[in-house]
């Protein structure tokens, strides 16, 4: 059962005096309950002697809260009891609770849910603030070995805090372990200080026994000023004189047959015919690993047509292909090379440049386009996508694609497996996008081009506590899709849509014509950084 003991912490034991009185109310309210404060340098003696085995990552973090976040956990794990942060009222006694062999939660205010939680797939957001627990449950076991996949995220949500917490409990698959509340139980008030609108729910629906004052939330709304709104105006019609030749949402939507889109997928049967379609310039040291690889899937290979499509090589890529073709034709349903000349070339050290992106991408979704309308052949099921120079990826992976069911799949793509910052940037779920001028800021020709810490986007690296992440970009260094996607006319655009382009445009615009393309954080796949 859940013990008679609250836990708080600060970073001493000198408690600011704007918490003084919210800290009283835990001891008045709960008579008969041991009351345990911690300081930072408590919690770091409690994780040495404990939990040695998490301490690097513990005393790695580099923010306070994540330490915070983390001690609250260990802590119920240890000794179990109401853990609440410190500008917490404890509005009535936790009596209630002590009886209760589950882990006690509730849901943050709904309308703190919208972009986080609904860009990572999450349906609601729990609140971490304020948790009860038994001792012991294995619960927190498991939400410490997620911990330890992401270590390496910067954002605090999810590396220790309330997005990691609802992803662990919708994962971890007994909710019989859980006993999970409508926020009024914890924290009514929002972040704005406005009363939550939500209907109450739950096993302990109809009693409020804390309160959550934000005093030092995350959760902030950020307005700009009057001068931020005119850099903002001035930029927005510079983009508008600059960006050039664009494919509009109008149009898209007019190109593609909606019932062919949208009609439901086949159950599988094992035997599907997969269309493997692979780009290929200059690749002479890459084709030998890419071969096989392909050899060594664990799919039937006699249901595989490969299609390779060539252009612009400056080596001898084309000789070394027809060499492939020849010498595995009786391994392969098919396999053949289709040429595109695209007529672009790049200094390798500068083809990275923001300046080139909508060249050199708008030629590689021309050469995608190709071999779409080459290497797909009348009775293929799926496409997939693979870039001739990935190094690695699971000899199932092609069976982990197509056993999650979507028409739109992407793995993992890094520069090594357990690696921290994924490699293919390109596939990531959208939280926020203002058209402000920080937005602007990062359009180059059209393109949206933000950096990797702009903070506005959800990459695979940043979830590995998810199974399943939304997408709204897509990479194309692995990519399954089902056939159907791209017969209803969703291809890659080759000038901006939505301000994205190639595979990026192509799973925006999948996604606002109803195909969500869905990335997995834990199915990893390498690619040499270059």
């Amino acid at each position: 059962m859940i013990p008679k003991l609250i836990h708080q912490t600060w970073k001493s034991h000198e408690i600011p005096a704007r918490f003084a009185s919210m800290v009283a109310t835990w001891r008045s309210q709960n008579p008969g309950w041991e009351y345990r404060f911690w300081s930072d340098e408590d919690l770091d003696t409690f994780v040495a002697d404990f939990y040695p085995e998490f301490l690097d990552i513990f005393r790695g973090y580099a923010n306070g809260v994540q330490r915070a976040d983390a001690g609250r956990y260990l802590i119920l794990h240890h000794f179990g009891g109401v853990y609440s942060d410190i500008d917490t009222t404890c509005e009535s006694s936790f009596d209630i609770l002590a009886d209760d062999n589950r882990i006690i939660v509730c849901e943050e205010p709904p309308e703190h849910w919208v972009p986080h939680a609904r860009a990572r797939g999450l349906n609601h957001l729990i609140f971490n603030g304020t948790l009860a627990s038994p001792r012991g449950h294995p619960f927190w076991p498991y939400l410490l070995q997620k911990m330890a996949l992401n270590k390496t995220t910067e954002n605090t949500l999810d590396s220790t805090g309330p997005l990691l917490l609802t992803g662990c409990i919708e994962s971890y698959g007994q909710t019989d372990q859980f006993s999970i509340n409508s926020c009024q139980l914890f924290c009514p008030i929002q972040s704005s200080g406005s009363r939550a609108q939500q209907v109450p729910f739950g096993d302990y629906r109809g009693h409020a026994l804390s309160t959550h004052h934000w005093a030092g939330t995350w959760y902030t709304k950020w307005r700009a000023n009057w001068l931020e709104k005119l850099e903002s105006y001035i930029r927005h019609w510079h983009y508008l004189a600059t960006r050039g030749r664009f494919l509009s949402p109008e149009r898209a939507r007019a190109t593609v047959n909606l019932p062919v889109l949208l009609e439901p997928l086949p159950a599988l049967t094992g035997h599907e015919k997969i269309a493997c379609l692979i780009p290929v310039r200059n690749a002479v040291p890459h084709l030998a690993r890419c071969m096989q690889l392909l050899w060594q899937l664990d799919y039937p290979l006699k249901n595989i047509d490969i299609t390779f499509c060539e252009g612009d090589s400056t080596d001898d890529t084309a000789e070394v292909l027809a060499g492939i073709v020849e010498a595995n034709r009786n391994i392969f349903r098919s396999i053949g090379v289709v040429h595109k000349t695209v007529g672009t070339q790049f200094d390798q050290a500068r083809r990275w440049l923001p300046a080139k992106q909508r060249e050199r991408r708008g030629g590689l979704a021309a050469v995608r386009n190709h071999l779409i309308a080459t290497g797909i052949k009348p009775d293929s099921d799926w496409v997939l996508w693979i870039d001739v120079d990935v190094s690695s990826y699971p000899d199932k992976a092609l069976k982990l694609l197509l056993n999650e069911n979507e028409k739109i799949v992407v793995p993992h793509c890094l520069k090594e497996n357990g690696g921290g910052v994924g490699f293919d940037l390109n596939s990531f779920s959208t939280t926020f996008e203002y058209k402000d001028a920080a937005y602007f800021r990062n359009v180059r020709h059209g393109l949206y081009q933000p950096p990797l810490d702009f903070g506005r986007r959800v990459y695979m690296h940043d979830v590995r506590y998810l199974h399943r992440l939304p997408l709204n970009g897509v990479g194309g260094t692995m990519l399954l899709v089902h056939a159907s996607v791209h017969r209803a006319g969703v291809c890659f655009p080759e000038v901006p849509y939505c301000n994205l382009i190639e595979t990026e445009g192509f799973g925006q615009w999948a996604r606002d014509l109803g195909v969500t393309p869905v990335g997995l954080p834990n199915l990893e796949i390498t690619h040499p950084d270059s």
